[in-house]
């Protein structure tokens, strides 16, 4: 009986030091996978809000008035003058 133990505690010690130092890496890859999604996620909301910005910016830039007069009423929507375009002579052209 005392034998079987000699035989069996080194392989069992060396297969905890395996496992242990297998867990130990998976775990620090999850660690790092955690931490990048993070600072991606970071990443990504500080683009978005410089994008907004920019974009507010260059919607502010078409604030202008239509007119160099300022006081001129624009509360009514500017629509686009219509006009019809009356086409004579139509004709089938033939091509060789």
């Amino acid at each position: 009986m005392k034998n079987k133990i000699r035989f069996i505690i080194p392989k069992l010690l060396g297969v905890t030091i395996v496992v242990g130092l297998l867990s130990f890496v998976i775990g620090l890859l999850f660690k790092l996978l955690v931490a990048a999604t993070i600072l991606s996620a970071v990443g990504i909301f500080i683009a978005s809000r410089m994008r907004n910005k920019k974009s507010k910016k260059m919607l502010r830039e078409y604030w202008t008035p239509v007119t160099p007069d300022f006081r001129t009423d624009n509360s009514s929507p500017l629509r686009p003058f219509s006009h019809k375009v009356q086409h004579t002579n139509f004709a089938i052209i033939p091509i060789n």
